[in-house]
């Protein structure tokens, strides 16, 4: 306790040093929190956007269609058979619902537009995508009718409105040509960019008569009650030989983007580790300029390890400060864009479907990461610290108070 207060006393002795190397620390625990909080915002975001738009919870392709599917083979579909869905009877599952994946090239002469196409289940696709929260102009999609819902900056490059008709020219699943004219019964918004110019949506079952998909499909999206639990309910399902089952958390986005993260995390050591050389540099100069008062402490009968502690403890004092302000600086700005978010629509509308970064980032905050960033400064500091302490412990009490 004495020495607590003793650190306490020097912590102000000089104020200016100590204010600056604690504002250095307080500066890089708030940039992690910050970027701790973006990157987990980001996560969230586009595992959220992969869950409605591409793969649900969990997906199921027979595995040939999987490793073709930059092709999009149609020949590789499920066959959606009474005995598949009775496999997929498991207490977590809320929904499975059939999708088929085509490409086509839509226009007409000089103009030819790449476009993906979604045959949906409009009615199981509204607790899943809530394409039918989407809609700007128009309505969404009826099962029973050849309509057709298409992304704002598709229509602008066709020049099509609602009632116009969209001519599809593609090829079936046995690589003959077919085509449909669709009415235009909607036009929709993600703020997705690579989507928005480059998908639409018709009903199952005019996908499945268009191309010769009767009773199959390419893909099911299954949605589960506890998406943290996708992995062990994939596991599970008693579906074996040519079935894919792949859990959300499998995406090859999402999988990139962790290993990113983990890059990030080293990243903020060292800004944090650069953020305490100046309390080292601090101590250094203490050690300096204490020479004598040291050398009289230690000829006093105060041990090494008490004049070692001591000096840690004024060096702990500087990064509790420090990290006490940066958390809660870090804290309060990222949790006030969890709620305000992040505008980047403008980066959003330059990727592709593969890639679905919505437009509006909001922060993803936690306890923990609050917590691991204070307790991440205060060690930090305390290591760094440590280092040009221990020099004392070679100092003799004799040539130290002779020091001037």
């Amino acid at each position: 306790m004495y020495l607590l207060k003793l650190a306490y006393r020097n912590f102000f002795r000089n104020t200016r040093r100590s204010i600056i190397s604690g504002i250095s620390v307080a500066i890089a625990i708030t940039v992690i929190i910050f970027a701790q909080s973006y990157m987990r915002g980001v996560i969230e975001n586009i595992g959220g956007n992969i869950v409605r738009l591409i793969s649900g919870h969990i997906r199921i392709t027979t595995k040939e269609y999987e490793r073709r599917e930059r092709m999009i083979p149609l020949s590789e579909a499920l066959d959606l058979t009474p005995e598949l869905y009775d496999e997929l009877d498991h207490d977590e599952i809320l929904m499975v619902s059939p999708r088929i994946k085509f490409g086509v090239l839509l226009g007409e002469e000089e103009l030819n537009i790449p476009a993906l196409g979604y045959a949906i289940d409009p009615d199981k696709e509204t607790n899943i995508s809530g394409l039918d929260q989407r809609i700007i102009e128009g309505s969404y999609l009826d099962a029973s009718s050849n309509g057709v819902i298409i992304g704002n900056e598709l229509a602008r490059r066709l020049d099509l409105g609602v009632g116009d008709t969209l001519t599809i020219i593609t090829r079936t699943a046995y690589d003959s040509p077919t085509g449909i004219n669709l009415l235009v019964k909607g036009i929709f918004s993600i703020g997705i960019g690579g989507i928005d110019r480059s998908v639409f949506y018709i009903p199952f079952n005019v996908g499945q008569k268009l191309l010769d998909l009767e009773g199959r499909a390419t893909e099911l999206v299954i949605i589960v009650k506890d998406p943290d639990k996708a992995i062990n309910i994939a596991r599970e399902i008693g579906l074996h030989g040519d079935h894919s089952v792949v859990p959300f958390q499998y995406n090859p986005i999402l999988k990139y983007i962790n290993t990113f993260s983990f890059v990030y995390s080293i990243f903020y050591a060292i800004i944090l580790i650069v953020a305490c050389s100046t309390i080292a540099n601090t101590m250094i100069m203490v050690v300096f300029e204490r020479t004598k008062e040291i050398g009289m402490m230690k000829a006093m009968g105060l041990n090494n390890l008490s004049v070692v502690g001591l000096l840690i403890l004024e060096a702990g004092i500087i990064g509790f400060v420090g990290s006490f302000l940066g958390t809660v600086s870090g804290g309060i700005l990222s949790y006030w864009l969890k709620y305000q978010g992040v505008d980047l629509s403008m980066m959003s509308s330059s990727t592709s479907a593969d890639m679905p970064f919505g437009p509006i980032i909001y922060f993803s905050p936690t306890p923990m990461i609050i917590i691991t960033g204070f307790l991440f400064g205060l060690l930090a500091t305390v290591i760094v610290a440590f280092l040009p302490i221990t020099r004392i412990t070679k100092l003799e009490p004799a040539k130290a108070l002779k020091t001037v």
